[in-house]
């Protein structure tokens, strides 16, 4: 008498079933290493050299818009996008948002950028800036909890000073 008397069905579910546990488990080890290769990487978008460094990584990309999300703060995102001039202002745009929703109108402390940012008092506190850099096509969003927009902070930076560079000289030869 055999205490393991099983069909061959049952070997072929029971092998089946322990492959897929070993494979979840590989999963879990694979997932780190692919974003460590993805998260460094430099991202050249709209003639901008974008770094993420180690605060950020690129969750999405393409011709009109580039998505960084922080790698401390898991709902926090910063989104560069461009925008037709239609005169708007960022000030104009959080202001009729803060008008609609009940959020409160702060306008961004920083000469650089002309910006505004929209504060969200709730259970989980959420913070909206719009930023427009002085004559640039682009626009940057930043979207998450309060203390995450901090995180993007030299990200904002190297993208204003790129933007306001002067371009290189040409040689008249």
């Amino acid at each position: 008498m055999t205490i393991f008397q099983f069909s061959f069905r049952q070997y072929l579910l029971l092998g089946i079933g322990m492959s897929l546990i070993l494979f979840s488990i590989a999963l879990s080890w694979i997932e780190p290493l692919s974003e460590a290769v993805f998260k460094d990487d430099t991202v050249a978008w709209q003639q901008l050299t974008i770094s993420p460094g180690k605060q950020a990584y690129v969750s999405s990309l393409d011709d009109s818009t580039l998505v960084l999300r922080s790698s401390s703060h898991a709902d926090a995102r910063l989104t560069l996008f461009t925008r037709e001039d239609d005169g708007a202002s960022p000030g104009d745009l959080v202001k009729d948002l803060c008008g609609r929703d009940s959020c409160r109108y702060v306008p961004l402390a920083d000469a650089r950028l002309n910006g505004a940012i929209a504060d969200y008092a709730s259970a989980t506190p959420l913070r909206f800036v719009l930023m427009h850099p002085a004559n640039a096509g682009i626009w940057l969003e930043y979207k998450g909890p309060p203390k995450g927009f901090s995180a993007f902070d030299k990200i904002i930076d190297a993208i204003v000073n790129q933007l306001h560079e002067p371009p290189e000289p040409t040689d008249a030869s």
